[in-house]
């Protein structure tokens, strides 16, 4: 579901609802705020303004999220202000589009603003935009006089705009490859790369200092005899729904992923074989109870492997809960 905030257009006197940066989105690292924080000062520098920001807009406020450094800056890094006022920034947000104000004492709507109590008069911003056409927030100036932005000032904001977009956008292309290449595409649980990543650095922490993981390999049952007989996608809607329903059901710190075809993986750390057993029998109802919406002849079994400061490399741990794995199916034991 979308994230949203409301803004308030001060002069169309409306609220306008717009969808913002969601919890999908990509984190932003050092190295583009640093980039940021440059072309930000730069720009500042250039147009010889007092200020020069980067918005984040949020479902609740505009937030400082860049600042030049100049010193008669009169804007907090991180400060923010509650949506709803009539922020120069709210406008650009909701218009999608620039704002220009030379002097907003000149102006009836735009006279009592919050930010005229810090003698910003002036102001130019552009929205900044995720490649979804999400808002990120705004790129913006201000100013202590009247100052109408030459259009050669105006055409140089719009190019850092644009190089932040890109940015934003270089940042999502990047998260999607590595989503690709770390996830199973057909269940969007971890993929058999990415768990045997994560077993060999769990396997190297208990080395360390001897704490306990276990090790849970799932097989769902008569899946060939289901895809034969009910077709594949119903064979796919099972291994979705079974992967779906353990992926939300475990711990933050738990990892689970498609091991191969109707196969699944679970890595418990710190946990030993007592706390694998409670986990899995609130799992193995949840589980068979969802999967029996589909087809009732499906369910799974499992076999269990704890880590032992005896074993030689994490494919032991491995191996020991695939051969309890085959005793289960072998013994019937079955969900």
């Amino acid at each position: 579901m979308k994230k949203k905030a409301n803004v308030f257009l001060r002069k169309e006197k409306v609220f306008k609802s717009v969808n913002i940066t969601d919890p999908d989105k990509p984190e932003i690292n050092d190295t583009i705020i640093d980039k940021w924080q440059n072309i930000i000062d730069l720009i500042a520098k250039i147009l010889n303004v007092p200020s020069g920001l980067i918005m984040r807009i949020t479902e609740d406020s505009m937030k400082v999220f860049i600042k030049s450094g100049n010193e008669e800056n009169p804007y907090e890094k991180g400060g923010s202000d509650s949506l709803g006022k009539g922020l120069y920034c709210e406008t650009v947000i909701g218009t999608d589009a620039e704002l220009l104000i030379d002097n907003s004492l000149k102006y009836d709507e735009w006279r009592d603003n919050p930010d005229v109590k810090l003698n910003m008069i002036s102001y130019y911003g552009l929205p900044i935009k995720w490649p979804d056409n999400d808002f990120f927030g705004t790129i913006c100036v201000l100013d202590k006089k009247e100052n109408a932005y030459s259009s050669d000032f105006i055409k140089l904001i719009s190019e850092f705009k644009l190089s932040i977009e890109k940015d934003l956008e270089l940042m999502c292309q990047k998260q999607e490859l590595l989503y690709y290449a770390e996830m199973d595409s057909l269940t969007s649980v971890y993929n058999r790369r990415k768990i045997e990543s994560i077993i060999s650095n769990e396997y190297a922490r208990s080395k360390r200092n001897s704490n306990p993981f276990t090790v849970v390999l799932f097989d769902l049952n008569n899946f060939k005899e289901i895809n034969d007989t009910r077709g594949h996608k119903i064979g796919d809607d099972i291994l979705k729904t079974f992967a779906t329903t353990m992926n939300t059901q475990i711990r933050s710190i738990d990892s689970f992923g498609r091991w191969g075809g109707d196969e699944f993986i679970l890595i418990c750390p710190d946990t030993d074989k007592n706390g694998i057993e409670n986990l899995l029998n609130k799992l193995k109802i949840l589980a068979k109870a969802d999967m029996d919406k589909i087809t009732s002849n499906s369910g799974f079994c499992f076999g269990i492997s704890v880590f032992s400061v005896k074993d030689g490399d994490y494919s032991t741990v491995i191996k020991r809960a695939d051969d309890s794995l085959y005793l289960s199916k072998k013994c019937g034991r079955k969900l």
